[in-house]
């Protein structure tokens, strides 16, 4: 009796830990959406009041808002980057991670989670939890492993990698919704002619 009641609470232990490690739902929306469904710019009425807006309280943003990082080229591409505890204020294990939200002609098409110079690969052990475990080398560290790897997921690519830069490291997820991919690819094609016409 005494055994089955330790495996019992062994087990719910390991079952909440599990499912609070990856708790934050950073997919704030859904693949195909366009920027205003999360990203609207405040009134001149709303930025001096300091209210905070439907968008910040879905953020789970307090006053004063947080604005975004907000990159843009002429090519159709814009994406806005947040740190991850501005969407999961109560779920501090990814703290440090920039979410970005790439948009593609105005569709949601990428979500990148972004970690860099941490050396403690929290963004693999949640890719694990949450996509599937995979084999690392037993010989090297799991802080020392460079590499990738990937999953498909209905219709999401996730790629997880970490690589080296110069004076450290980056370690991402990548999730690319498959229904617009093509538009992504696009995207790069373009990009790639404009900057192989300016050598």
């Amino acid at each position: 009796m005494r055994k089955k009641i330790i495996i019992t609470v062994l087990s719910l232990m390991v079952l909440l830990i599990t499912s609070t490690s990856y708790a934050c739902n950073f997919q704030i929306s859904l693949f195909g959406d366009p920027k205003e469904k999360i990203f609207k710019k405040p009134s001149q009425k709303q930025a001096q009041s300091g209210k905070i807006t439907k968008v910040e309280k879905k953020l789970d943003l307090k006053a004063p808002p947080l604005v975004p990082m907000i990159l843009a080229d002429e090519f159709g591409r814009e994406e806005y980057a947040v740190p991850i505890q501005a969407i999961c204020r109560n779920d501090p294990s990814l703290n440090g991670t920039f979410v970005a939200y790439i948009y593609i002609e105005n569709k949601l098409t990428q979500i990148r989670l972004e970690r860099n110079n941490m050396n403690d690969r929290k963004l693999l052990d949640y890719a694990m939890k949450k996509y599937g475990k995979f084999n690392l080398p037993q010989s090297i560290p799991k802080e020392k492993w460079r590499g990738s790897h990937y999953w498909r997921i209905g219709n999401d690519l996730i790629i997880y990698a970490v690589f080296d830069i110069p004076d450290g490291q980056t370690e991402l997820i990548e999730i690319t919704s498959t229904l617009y991919a093509e538009a992504l690819n696009e995207y790069y094609i373009k990009k790639e002619q404009w900057e192989n016409s300016q050598k």
